[in-house]
């Protein structure tokens, strides 16, 4: 038998049958049909051309980036030379720090334009704003306006700039403006306030003369704005103030100064979000935050900015996950694995113990594997800007036809935007799920995420093992999540959020030994099996979810991977060819789990 012809057959149709012979959609685009014969040249001629299939279209829809504009009229670039080759910002003064292409001065906006630059259109302007540049932008940044103290050649904001940038936030655009610390002992690094208050107040926002320091602001699991992040540095900026008249005002950060400085009990907003009209203005008392500070190695502020930038994107109504207390999801819950091992690889001798064998053909035996459940998701109490407490109660949970088990229960915490944290559960079948039961919340961070956008998060890869129905291994990614496209699903109009890649298992951490079962891993004078290369092998994942665009809900979720790695037999020479040593050492291990709603209480 050659075995290299038996293993692509083996592993194709192995494939074909864990991720399912159709792709997307469920249709069948190659089905055969009976032919049809024209009995006459008549029919012939009325027939109707055929129709052809709409392709699945697996790309996310191209969306346009928004266009960002920098102010760099108000603000001046660098401007000081250092010897004969280099231009930088004032280390003595503010003037010219916050520019671009300055790679020198810590105080450089560069680090923001590299971190945005995938998913803006970046700009800066250079002139005087005017309605017909407006016109053509989602958004606009200004960065300390120079003080005309400073530098009396500075170009100050006019009330005829201040009225534009008003009728273009109360139209749909969105506008930032990132300031200073202030204080005496910041004259030297102060910026232009009596205009720049104009345009701040008349949104119903304002800031304070004072100083936070360098202090680190803890966010932490479930944060209502932000996640992923444990600390974020506050530069030295200062607090803000919300006035009566601001509209729909959200304090996305509260900021205090460090313990140690003797204004210790400065404390307040640090970033408001306001909505007058149809637009969105941004005030973020602290822009040093931005440059120089976003290389602290304990803090994580560039995840911050690139989350922050993103709630200027222009209002598209799509709304966070809805989930009022005491309301309850069930889902009908299946789960599929398959492994692929060569006849001459001594880990086919390793048990399965709930497997079955699937035959492609006479000689071949894959294990694989089938589990279902019931899945009731519970939303507790919570308030309107704290995290939800999520049960999954399992239900009816097992292996194939086996009796099923006792009710059983997985806890889980989720943000108002959808990130979810402290997984833990109680039951065999609730912890075997419960890596893969996150999919039922979507992370969508803000309201103007558009098909084509992609964000980031922190998510856990399940690991696949030999003996499949262990406790997997779990592995923290990073991962880009991608609005693939708006489509319908049962008859619902959703969104389709998808994830996917493929790492070496070296750069997850993955040791040969969390792919095999106890009893040989713990084998006097250890486990006879290695990783061949350090690499290890692959691992693929894929995680998709279909959410109702009203509610937020999760219609159905879908969790897969797959590894394939070689492994060492350290008690068997290895062989001279590579169809040899595929024989020898060559595991394919595949998972996954698709939750798909059955009905809402």
């Amino acid at each position: 038998m050659n075995y290299r012809n038996w293993f692509l057959l083996a592993f194709t149709l192995g494939c074909a049958v864990f991720a399912g012979a159709t792709y997307g959609n469920g249709n069948r685009p190659n089905a055969t049909k009976k032919p049809v014969i024209a009995d006459s040249s008549q029919t012939a001629r009325t027939k109707k051309p055929k129709k052809e299939a709409t392709p699945f279209l697996y790309s996310p829809q191209a969306a346009p980036s928004p266009k960002l504009l920098f102010d760099y009229y108000h603000r001046k670039g660098p401007s000081t030379k250092v010897g004969n080759y280099m231009v930088t910002g004032a280390w003595t003064t503010i003037n010219g720090r916050y520019g671009w292409d300055d790679f020198v001065h810590t105080n450089s906006f560069d680090p923001v334009f590299v971190a945005l630059e995938k998913e803006f259109a970046i700009s800066m302007a250079q002139e005087p704003y005017s309605d017909a540049t407006l016109a053509t932008k989602d958004a606009v940044v200004i960065v300390n306006p120079d003080n005309p103290k400073l530098d009396p050649t500075a170009n100050v904001l006019t009330d005829a700039e201040i009225a534009m940038l008003r009728r273009y936030v109360e139209k749909g655009g969105s506008l930032m403006v990132m300031i200073n610390s202030g204080g005496s002992d910041r004259a030297a690094e102060d910026f232009e306030g009596v205009q720049l208050r104009k345009l701040t107040r008349s949104f119903g926002l304002d800031w304070n003369s004072d100083d936070t320091h360098y202090s680190d602001v803890s966010i932490g699991e479930n944060h209502p704005y932000f996640y992923d992040v444990p600390i974020f540095h506050y530069g030295s900026g200062c607090t803000l103030r919300i006035l009566p008249e601001a509209k729909n005002p959200t304090v996305l950060m509260q900021v205090a100064s460090d313990a140690g400085y003797p204004d210790r009990n400065v404390k307040g907003p640090g970033i408001v979000l306001v909505r007058p009209g149809k637009g969105k203005f941004i005030l973020v008392g602290d822009n040093g935050s931005w440059t120089g500070n976003m290389s602290r190695p304990w803090a994580e502020n560039e995840r911050i900015l690139k989350q922050l930038f993103r709630y200027l994107k222009p209002d598209q109504g799509v709304k966070t996950p809805q989930l009022p207390a005491d309301k309850s999801f069930q889902y009908e819950v299946t789960v599929a694995e398959l492994q692929g091992i060569p006849v001459t690889n001594t880990l086919k001798e390793i048990e399965h113990p709930h497997f079955k064998m699937f035959s492609p053909r006479p000689a071949t035996n894959m294990p694989y594997l089938e589990a279902t459940a019931d899945l009731t998701l519970k939303i507790g109490k919570h308030g309107p800007e704290e995290a939800a407490p999520l049960t999954a109660e399992v239900n009816g949970f097992r292996w194939f036809e086996e009796s099923p088990q006792e009710k059983q229960q997985i806890q889980l915490v989720a943000s108002r935007q959808g990130k979810v944290s402290q997984l833990a559960a109680k039951g065999q079948g609730a912890r075997w799920l419960a890596p893969d039961v996150s999919i039922l919340v979507p992370l969508l961070p803000v309201d103007g995420i558009r098909p084509g956008d992609r964000w980031e998060s922190i998510e856990n890869v399940r690991v696949p093992m030999l003996n499949g129905t262990d406790l997997p291994p779990l592995k923290p990614t990073p991962m880009s999540l991608t609005y693939i496209s708006d489509t319908e699903l049962d008859g619902r109009a959703c969104r389709l959020i998808r994830a996917t890649g493929e790492l070496w298992l070296s750069d997850l951490g993955v040791r040969v030994e969390e792919l095999l079962p106890d009893e040989e891993v713990r084998q006097v004078g250890g486990s006879r099996y290695r990783f061949f290369n350090e690499h290890g092998g692959k691992i693929l994942y894929k995680r998709e979810q279909w959410v109702d665009r009203e509610t937020g809900t999760v219609i159905k979720g879908r969790v897969q991977t797959r590894i394939v790695a070689w492994i060492q037999d350290k008690t068997v020479p290895v062989g001279s060819s590579n169809a040899v040593k595929d024989q020898q050492m060559i595991v394919s291990m595949a998972h996954s789990t698709t939750f798909k709603l059955k009905d809402a209480k």
